[in-house]
């Protein structure tokens, strides 16, 4: 497996697990409740959390085969990231056009439409990153 594929596993993973935790601490109905600070605060932990274990994994990983991580990228690799960016740029603007329309009709707040609208961000993040292992895998 090379560099560039686990760091795509270690993006993947991450990512996951802070969106499911992102997901769990916020209240139940995002419409019609006003939002507290605590939610800003459970996103900053999130972000924090995610750049904390994207450098440690990658430090690990890059240790691991320090060769394998200064490495150019190749043709395929460039292709493979190009490919994830494209469609995780299709799933963003589908997911936030959707998301939009939905939480508008049922009534939400501006807080709730930005925040379902940053959800379909980390969705489409989600989706780039897991076309791309499935790019390396499979062997573009």
């Amino acid at each position: 497996m090379s560099f560039r594929e686990k760091s795509a596993w270690i993006t993947l993973i991450a990512l996951i697990l802070l969106t499911l935790f992102f997901i769990t601490h916020l209240p139940p109905p995002l419409t019609l409740a006003p939002l507290g600070g605590w939610v800003f605060q459970v996103l900053a932990i999130g972000v924090v959390a995610f750049v904390v274990i994207e450098v440690i994994a990658h430090v690990i990983v890059a240790v691991r085969s320090p060769r394998d991580a200064r490495a150019p990228r190749d043709e395929r690799e460039r292709l493979i990231a190009l490919k994830g960016t494209n469609i995780g740029a299709y799933a963003y603007v589908v997911l936030s056009l959707g998301s939009v329309f939905v939480v508008v009709h049922l009534g939400a707040n501006a807080i709730g439409v930005a925040y379902c609208v940053f959800l379909s961000f980390v969705i489409a993040q989600v989706v780039n990153y897991a076309a791309r292992v499935l790019y390396y895998r499979r062997g573009v």
